[in-house]
């Protein structure tokens, strides 16, 4: 009996070792699909707001393009925008883009550095000086609205194992996903 507890202490040793190794303290990498995405900025977007406290703005169906070359979310939305002064409102869409951050503060990949690539409004035939306040509207929009999304929220177990805390250090576009490495701290 003895020597059968030692044969199998020295099975069982290394293979709790080689187990504990696997477990390394390396980087790892975890995936954010396009599609939960879309569905994280339609959540997000969805609740109207008011820009310069004049022009009510609903943004809606936005449709998101992950850039692996230039390392951007892409994003069109279909834009309201209505002025309760004067009781008109227009329609229309807007091309955004931003690039992937984290916010540690709160845990969270956030939007950042957003853009209005295109501004595109129905029915509307502007003069120099409205379609330059149009277009100053558009930046102030993508800087308000658009900035600091948040993307995902990472839960405290996502960036813990063991005893070992992890924190997001790289944001790839791989095809239709987004890879986080997280690195030990």
């Amino acid at each position: 009996m003895p020597r059968t507890r030692h044969t199998l202490m020295q099975i069982l040793i290394p293979a709790l070792l080689l187990l504990l190794s696997a477990c390394s303290n390396g980087p790892r990498t975890i995936s954010i699909s396009e599609g939960e995405l879309q569905n994280r900025i339609t959540k997000e977007l969805s609740v109207p707001t008011t820009l310069l406290r004049i022009f009510d703005v609903n943004l809606s169906n936005p449709i998101i393009r992950l850039d692996g070359d230039t390392q951007r979310l892409h994003a069109q939305i279909d834009t309201r925008i209505s002025n309760p002064l004067t009781q008109k409102s227009v329609q229309g869409m807007i091309g955004i883009s931003g690039k992937l951050g984290f916010d540690a503060a709160s845990s969270t990949l956030m939007l950042s550095e957003s853009r209005v690539e295109k501004l595109d409004i129905q029915g509307m035939e502007l003069d120099d000086t409205h379609s330059e306040l149009l277009n100053l509207l558009a930046a102030k929009l993508g800087a308000e609205l658009l900035s600091n999304i948040p993307l995902h929220t990472f839960k405290p177990d996502d960036l813990k194992i063991g005893n070992r805390h992890y924190v997001p250090t790289d944001f790839r576009i791989s095809g239709h996903n987004l890879k986080i490495t997280l690195s030990p701290q």
